[in-house]
């Protein structure tokens, strides 16, 4: 099973549909993209049990209107993978961006343009208030 931002290989696959929606949807047209589109064959409870996984992991949220709930995104999918991100540099390098890119560079050959992209994305992202 693969993981994407922290999210399983069914969780992600779930997402892509909110993802792909603007509206909200309610939990019957979940189930009907899980058993049709996906092909998962599942009940309703295990379609609840994934939902509920998917709110409690904050990507996507209810209107919490108990017999007209509708479901969204909380997160896009681009916000997500900033999350995942930022989590992983803070768990693993103390959230120090500077020793994830020395670790990350080390032993690597980057292209010229890669460098000068690289170089490009720090300095639209400089904190001019220091």
């Amino acid at each position: 099973m693969q993981q994407h931002y922290d999210l399983t290989d069914t969780e992600y696959q779930i997402m892509q549909l909110f993802w792909k929606t603007s509206a909200p949807l309610p939990f019957s047209e979940i189930l009907k993209y899980c058993n049709e589109e996906l092909q998962l064959n599942w009940a309703v409870g295990t379609a609840q049990t994934y939902v509920n996984r998917l709110l409690l992991k904050g990507v996507l949220k209810t209107n919490n209107k108990r017999y007209h709930r509708l479901y969204s995104a909380q997160l896009s999918e681009e916000e997500l993978a900033q999350k995942y991100a930022q989590q992983f540099i803070n768990r693993s390098f103390g959230g120090s961006l500077k020793n994830f890119l020395a670790s990350f560079t080390q032993g690597v050959k980057l292209s010229e343009d890669d460098v000068n992209e690289i170089i490009d994305i720090l300095h639209s992202n400089i904190d001019d208030e220091k």
